[in-house]
């Protein structure tokens, strides 16, 4: 039964047993239309209601029973009652629980909704109300109705879609938990427990089933409700589910819980996993995230592999390929400028080509200029170095004037790269070339005046030319 928050099995009793006679003594007020798997009960007035329900009732139908592959049958009906008044006058009873939107009554396999009271209501939750109606009738058949009301609705809650309450429930749960409010797993027994503080046992209860789905698995569950037909209380069906006493169970749960508070409540089985925002890391070049987020997308989806299509596992490793490629382009792309600030310039050169390609693989643009500018200083150090290599050359041919011009053209270029080490090179080189030129200088000036002098000392020995 769904409340504001959705309620239940309570007012389904009421109906059976205190209602004046069954809904047929209002026959001739009631109209019947047929879809293929329920009739819809309307009143004179709600016929466009009453065709809005037909346009989607199979269809959560066909939802439903696929998840618990099981099929109620028929006869199923859903009766919409127009306005609270026309409810109490069935179900007087449902005055003291107020906020009632819709219930299940599964001795009669029918469905109830107050319509006035979905007026306010989005069109998701319009839908979660047959959806978790729906699902009470299926637990029941399944567990031979021996499944209590804290798991009825926590499972009930869970074959729900996502919708605007969902956050309000976890704000309730969290102050509960945040407050030592939570009950005990023994409370689930009791119904009136249950339905008398609903702020806390439809979300404790939806996070237990959750809990259970997420470490087993949905097949899990379903096993776990045809146990129960066979057990004597849930304890038994558990233990026998799960393999693990209760009390291990539940403390698993309070251990799990703070991450299912901070954000895991948003995951469901049941529903395609949303790959959306491991999608948006890899648009924003976050792979090292995306690998991350895919890594446990992946485990997810293996563990629950009896839910999820084929193909989101699929889409999953295909996108951490992609972001392990972006990881690999990144580094490269890193080990391209740590080369670049070492000096090693063909190393660099080498790494930035091989950074465009991987880059390319992946369709990823954004470090072109990047790469651009790594480019234009690595073909900068190269000349530099080539400018140095052809001064040694020149030093080598004595050839100093056009050595020291080749050494300042590289040793600015050093500089201007930050590169300390080869500008200090260059730099020391033309040093040394200003001490080669002065020392060959003085050489050639020596190596002249030695010259000069034995050509003065074997003009000395010459003999003085004869008188004839």
């Amino acid at each position: 039964m769904r409340r504001s928050i959705c309620v239940v099995l309570f007012i389904a009793l009421a109906v059976a047993f205190l209602a004046p006679g069954n809904a047929s003594a209002q026959a001739g007020e009631w109209r019947e239309r047929d879809t293929t798997t329920f009739t819809i009960l309307y009143t004179v007035g709600e016929e466009a209601e009453a065709g809005r329900y037909a346009g989607f009732v199979d269809t959560i139908y066909d939802e439903v029973a696929t998840s618990f592959s099981y099929r109620p049958p028929p006869p199923l009906s859903l009766r919409l009652f127009p306005t609270s008044q026309d409810y109490y006058q069935v179900n007087p009873a449902a005055r003291a629980i107020p906020g009632i939107v819709a219930h299940a009554d599964f001795r009669r396999r029918e469905l109830v909704v107050i319509v006035e009271r979905t007026r306010q209501q989005s069109e998701e939750e319009i839908l979660n109300n047959v959806r978790h109606e729906l699902t009470h009738i299926i637990a029941a058949d399944m567990s031979e109705n021996r499944l209590n009301t804290g798991f009825q609705e926590g499972v009930a809650q869970y074959l729900e879609h996502s919708a605007p309450e969902s956050d309000s429930k976890i704000a309730a749960l969290r102050l509960a938990a945040d407050q030592g409010r939570l009950m005990p797993w023994s409370a689930f027994d009791d119904r009136d427990t249950i339905y008398g503080t609903p702020e806390v046992s439809y979300p404790q209860s939806l996070s237990v089933v959750a809990f259970l789905i997420d470490r087993s698995g949905f097949a899990k569950l379903r096993e776990f409700l045809t146990i129960s037909a066979r057990s004597s209380g849930y304890r038994s069906a558990l233990e026998r589910t799960y393999g693990v006493s209760v009390t291990d169970l539940e403390t698993a749960w309070q251990q799990w819980l703070p991450s299912y508070l901070a954000g895991g409540y948003k995951g469901n089985v049941l529903g395609q996993y949303d790959l959306s925002y491991a999608r948006g890391l890899l648009e924003q070049g976050n792979y090292p995230a995306a690998v991350s987020e895919l890594d446990q997308a992946i485990a997810w989806v293996a563990a629950h592999a009896d839910t999820q299509p084929g193909e989101v596992a699929t889409q999953a490793k295909e996108l951490k390929a992609q972001a392990e490629m972006g990881v690999r382009a990144t580094q490269i792309a890193e080990d391209a400028r740590s080369a670049l600030e070492r000096g090693d310039y063909p190393r660099a050169q080498q790494l930035i080509s091989q950074a465009r390609l991987a880059f390319v693989e992946i369709g990823d643009t954004r470090q072109n200029a990047a790469l651009d500018a790594y480019a234009q200083r690595v073909q900068r150090g190269i000349t530099a170095s080539e400018q140095l290599a052809r001064a040694n050359d020149l030093a080598n041919n004595l050839r100093f004037t056009q050595a020291r011009s080749a050494v300042d053209v590289a040793a600015q270029e050093f500089a201007a790269l930050g590169d300390t080490q080869r500008m200090e090179k260059a730099r020391s080189m033309r040093g040394n070339l200003d001490s080669y030129q002065r020392l060959t200088g003085a050489v050639l000036l020596v190596a002249g005046l030695v010259g000069v002098l034995l050509s003065l000392i074997g003009r000395s020995f010459q003999r003085p030319a004869e008188m004839w």
